[in-house]
């Protein structure tokens, strides 16, 4: 198998950029040129060039530390796309086949975040990793202006330049299983804040009360590629006091409710519906589907809206009580279904009636592993309050952005609007005890990473809408670190154990993994309707079934 379709330009001032190709759906545009405060402002300003005149097959465009990712429709013109990412912009001094920076140079915002050093800090481990002492260490964290090279990683988590290099740390050798919300850390040479609590490999210094991320407000990440930004020592509250407060979610309510959830498996089920685009700059994932398909043909089969929401169940458990007449359709596989106690087929309009119970539970020896709740007239979005207008056109969750959830015992369902046609559904999908994944060069895949990842078959272990683990040797890379870089829907990543991930709807869009391959975007509905053990094959591009 060769090396990707490729292509190497230079910009009117001289700094040359390769764009290649990472499978049918997604282009790198790398610049040859170290992470730089200087670079950061570059990129910010070409990603805004670039997308005054995108090509309309074109999704979103991400920044790293050095380049862009083109994430496009899986299988477009790749020429055309090619194209875009260097053709001559409009300035008459441009020389033929260069990039010109004419559009209107950005203005870099300058923030000042208040730090409390030392609280949920891993201050002793600090100390000693640096030798030096507390005082000493904040003030050199302190002292630096440090500039956003990019967001990235989850929603509004800045990379920032500028830490002193004596306090350049390694991540740490096993990743902490929470860092709190707010909290400012180091790790790899650069500086980091979490907007929202989540594991992390980094050294936590101290917290701050800045919300970086609010998807109430437009933009709603605080920060931005060039901005740049200063951190203050501030009274240290003790180390008990929470940096963030979070309080139990309160059940939905609708204002013309038709299901209430009864019972659900925690965290498994969410609304979706299509992908969200041109958010992944601000670290939030593209959400949607895990199986397009069989959720496009639950709106289909009930009469809704194709881009109004579903429910997904991740895990078939759930139960629902009609609040009155109402049509449902539940698509997918793995699931078995009963109304009010009586067995009842999925991929069939069911008509219940006020006081119906909907029970879905996992089907004993059922292939498939993902299932889809559609309602006639399509579920209602019902976060609109909390949510700034820009972000509404998709109804599709996004947890770790805030917006949505998973569904609680107690939600109500409404329904979107009128009940569209309803188109019966002849014939079912098969769902194998196979996964056959067509495989593309990524950023760091040449045809002996390729020949390794198709040399055998892998086993799922587990997955979720983040990815899917698989498991089987380890397979072994020149690298499994690397700069963190986007990382497009199917890619690849091998981390240091040499465990392939899969990455899915819910991905980080951002990531420090190398990525040997990409799997075809339109091959991932097998993950979602694969259970643990299911036996996956990387296979080359052309091949077909």
């Amino acid at each position: 198998m060769g090396p990707p379709e490729e292509e190497r330009f230079e910009d009117a001032g001289g700094l040359g950029w390769t764009a290649r190709a990472a499978g049918p759906g997604a282009v790198y545009l790398e610049a040859e040129a170290e992470p730089s405060a200087e670079h950061a402002l570059r990129l910010a300003e070409r990603r805004a060039e670039l997308l005054t005149d995108r090509p309309r097959s074109v999704h979103d465009l991400i920044p790293g530390f050095t380049g862009l990712l083109a994430e496009h429709r899986a299988g477009a013109d790749q020429q055309e796309v090619l194209h875009w990412l260097h053709a001559t912009r409009s300035s008459p001094d441009a020389r033929p086949g260069t990039v010109t920076t004419s559009a209107p140079r950005l203005a870099p915002r300058h923030h000042v975040i208040a730090v409390s050093y030392g609280v949920q800090a891993e201050r002793g481990e600090l100390e000693r990793a640096t030798g030096m002492p507390w005082e000493e260490l904040i003030a050199r964290h302190a002292e630096p202006v440090y500039t956003v090279a990019f967001i990235g990683f989850t929603p509004g988590f800045p990379y920032l330049l500028g830490l002193p290099p004596e306090l350049s740390l390694p991540r740490r050798d096993k990743p902490s299983a929470h860092i709190p919300a707010g909290a400012v850390a180091i790790a790899g040479g650069q500086a980091g804040i979490y907007p929202s609590s989540s594991p992390g490999g980094w050294w936590v210094i101290g917290t701050t009360d800045t919300k970086l991320f609010d998807v109430s407000r437009s933009p709603p990440a605080l920060l931005g590629g060039g901005d740049t930004v200063r951190f203050e020592p501030t009274h240290a509250r003790t180390p008990s006091e929470p940096a963030t407060a979070s309080g139990e979610a309160e059940p939905l309510s609708a204002e013309d409710p038709a299901l209430r959830v009864v019972e659900v498996w925690p965290g498994a089920a969410t609304l979706q519906a299509l992908p969200r685009r041109a958010v992944g700059h601000l670290g939030m994932a593209q959400a949607g589907a895990l199986d397009p398909a069989a959720r496009d043909a639950a709106q289909e089969i009930v009469g809704a809206p194709r881009r109004s929401a579903a429910v997904e169940l991740i895990v078939p458990h759930l139960t629902l009580e009609a609040l009155r007449p109402v049509e449902v359709v539940v698509t997918g596989g793995g699931a078995r279904l009963s109304v009010s106690g009586v067995p009842a087929d999925t991929w069939r309009v069911l008509h219940l009636t006020s006081g119906a119970s909907l029970r879905v539970r996992p089907a004993s020896g059922s292939a498939g592993g993902t299932s889809y709740l559609a309602v006639a007239g399509g579920v209602a979005w019902p976060w609109r309050e909390a949510v700034h207008p820009d972000l509404q056109a998709v109804p599709s969750s996004d947890v770790r952005a805030g917006l949505g959830r998973a569904l609680i015992p107690g939600d109500e369902l409404g329904a979107a609007g009128p009940v569209a046609a309803q188109v019966p559904w002849k014939g079912l999908p098969r769902y194998g005890d196979r996964a056959y994944l067509r495989v593309h060069p990524g950023p760091q895949g040449g045809a002996r990473e390729l020949e390794a990842l198709m040399a055998r078959s892998w086993h799922l272990d587990t997955r979720d809408r983040t990815g899917a683990r698989l498991d089987g040797p380890a397979l072994a890379l020149d690298r499994h670190e690397v700069r963190s870089q986007g990382v497009p829907w199917g890619a690849v990543q091998v981390p240091a154990d040499g465990k392939p991930v899969v990455l899915l709807s819910d991905r980080g869009r951002t990531g420090g993994y190398a990525v040997p391959g990409v799997v075809d975007p339109r091959d991932l509905w097998q993950l979602a309707q694969a259970g643990p053990g299911t036996e996956v094959w990387f296979l080359p591009p052309g091949w077909r079934r």
